[in-house]
């Protein structure tokens, strides 16, 4: 069966036109959240985290009667996480799970990945499920999207000042829809926008990964913030940030505890299994700017940050900016 766009699914979402279980797949995580927020628009649904949820918790969510809604309808974010701790036997029952999910129930499964796994259960849900894909936007169709949110704002811009911006944007989704709006704000009422405007405004986006963060982090950088913003609103939720956090967290105090057991630096990454030279230059470096005492403190505020987020339901990302903003300038 032909992969649905997600693009044309967000433009005109109509939960009717789709079976009752979805799996959306692909590197355009923007797109993704969009279509969250559509989902979440059509009244009361469950949001369950893969890395949390366990079998009998999901089954329990369609076993139950909704409240406020016809039927249940629930959205599993990292879909592959749930499924890597499923047993033979629960990756088999939930694929007849998933065969008898009918109308008005609904299950939409958000992976991470670029590609659908071809192993089960994924391989049986292509065949029962509406597969969405989300992939970045070809040049065309970015240059168009940009195009067009100009032009809603009344603006008017040529095709050169048009392409320069395009090539500033970088076919980034998120970025742009900050950029632009950065754009239109300093404008104001001029109703064209020049190359003056867009390169006073619009700085190419640095791409900077998780271990840049993870040093500047440690180091109490306040760059690290602009990169955790990067982070979250292009690839990674702010739970997969804190479990990145949380991992170094536990190396940086196996490191240090070691050290001072009167192990080498080198006897010390032996006993970690740690062999790569940049890994070990991070370690290294990371460990110089913290000690013992933070690292536990650190370890016990982000179990309790994850408690609030996922018992208490405040709020994800604000609370897990917040953690980081507070130990970047403490």
């Amino acid at each position: 069966m032909a992969e649905k766009s997600i693009v044309q699914l967000i433009k005109s979402f109509n939960p009717d036109s789709l079976k009752p279980v979805v799996l959306v797949y692909g590197g355009e995580e923007f797109l993704k959240k969009q279509l969250v927020e559509k989902i979440k628009a059509t009244g009361e649904i469950h949001i369950l985290w893969g890395d949390e949820l366990t079998y009998s918790q999901l089954k329990e969510v369609f076993s139950s009667s909704s409240l406020f809604s016809e039927g249940n309808t629930a959205v599993i974010l990292f879909f592959e996480a749930f499924v890597s701790k499923l047993s033979k036997d629960e990756i088999k029952d939930f694929g007849e799970f998933v065969k008898n999910i009918a109308l008005p129930d609904r299950l939409f499964l958000f992976l991470k990945g670029e590609k659908i796994p071809a192993r089960e259960p994924f391989k049986s849900l292509k065949g029962n499920a509406d597969v969405v894909i989300s992939a970045p936007l070809t040049p065309k169709a970015f240059y168009i999207s940009v195009k067009n949110k100009i032009e809603k704002a009344g603006k008017k811009i040529d095709e050169d000042t048009l392409k320069h911006l395009v090539g500033k944007l970088k076919n980034d989704l998120y970025y742009a829809k900050q950029e632009i709006e950065k754009l239109l704000t300093y404008i104001g009422d001029k109703g064209t926008v020049e190359k003056e405007d867009v390169d006073a405004v619009v700085v190419p986006e640095p791409r900077e990964n998780v271990f840049t963060f993870l040093d500047r982090f440690f180091a109490k950088d306040i760059s690290a913030m602009r990169i955790y913003r990067q982070l979250v609103n292009s690839t990674h939720h702010p739970f997969e940030i804190q479990s990145l956090l949380l991992g170094q967290i536990n190396r940086l105090l196996l490191f240090k505890t070691l050290l001072e057991k009167g192990k080498s630096p080198e006897a010390a990454f032996n006993q970690m299994n740690v062999k790569h030279p940049a890994m070990k230059g991070s370690i290294q470096k990371q460990a110089s700017y913290v000690t013992k005492r933070q690292l536990v403190d650190m370890i016990k505020e982000l179990y309790t940050l994850e408690k609030e987020q996922k018992v208490n339901f405040a709020d994800v990302y604000k609370s897990s900016e917040e953690f980081i903003l507070k130990r970047v300038l403490g």
